[in-house]
């Protein structure tokens, strides 16, 4: 594939994933009524088919982390929890398995994951105290513990552009952060907040993939 040809790709994949993004936080905010609820699957669905195009030099974990997000987000939006909680922890699966092999461990980034560790335990466990013992909790803390797993190997990964990944893995945790907050609390503007940190934080991770010369780069 020529240069020019993989430029247009990608600037067309994201044009199409800006579109998607409008309409859906349109239909999201200014549509009272509940209808097309599955665009809410079509930003990451578009951003998995780019990656899965240049699979020879992203590797196969980023795009099937994307496919698997996109899943969840359908049942998300059809409010299967149980299915949409899986089919996330599956992507961040996927995720754990593209970070954590390229790992270097040093004084500074177990302290990073360190800290990261103790505050996504103490905010799991906050909102496991105050939720009502369901599989839908156990769920949300299977859950929690695999993303904060997610969140560790980002930090500790030595990728390049490793402080980029780091800044996606935090946004993602922020969007499930509030996500879990809203079935004890209320969180003004949620949508807005859940969906723009997760949406950018997606964005980030395919991004980054497409800077890679091979799988391992």
């Amino acid at each position: 594939m020529t240069k020019s040809s993989r430029q247009g790709w990608i600037y067309g994949a994201l044009a199409v994933f800006a579109i998607f993004v409008t309409i859906y936080f349109y239909q999201a905010l200014c549509i009272t009524e509940d209808t097309w609820r599955w665009i809410i699957a079509l930003p990451t669905l578009t951003l998995a088919v780019l990656t899965l195009r240049f699979s020879k030099t992203t590797g196969l974990l980023i795009p099937m982390a994307l496919l698997a997000s996109t899943v969840g987000d359908y049942y998300g939006s059809e409010g299967v929890f149980l299915l949409q909680v899986g089919f996330f922890a599956l992507a961040h699966l996927f995720y754990i398995g593209d970070f954590f092999p390229s790992r270097a461990i040093n004084p500074k980034r177990v302290v990073g994951a360190t800290l990261f560790t103790l505050a996504a335990a103490a905010y799991i466990g906050y909102i496991i105290y105050n939720l009502t013992f369901s599989v839908e909790a156990i769920a949300i803390g299977l859950y929690g513990v695999i993303i904060a797993l997610m969140g560790i190997s980002a930090i500790v990964q030595q990728r390049r552009f490793r402080s980029i990944y780091i800044l996606a893995a935090l946004l993602f945790v922020v969007s499930d952060s509030i996500i879990a907050y809203g079935f004890i609390g209320t969180v003004p503007h949620a949508t807005i907040w859940i969906m723009s940190t997760y949406y950018l934080a997606q964005l980030l991770f395919a991004a980054l993939a497409l800077t890679r010369k091979s799988p391992k780069a």
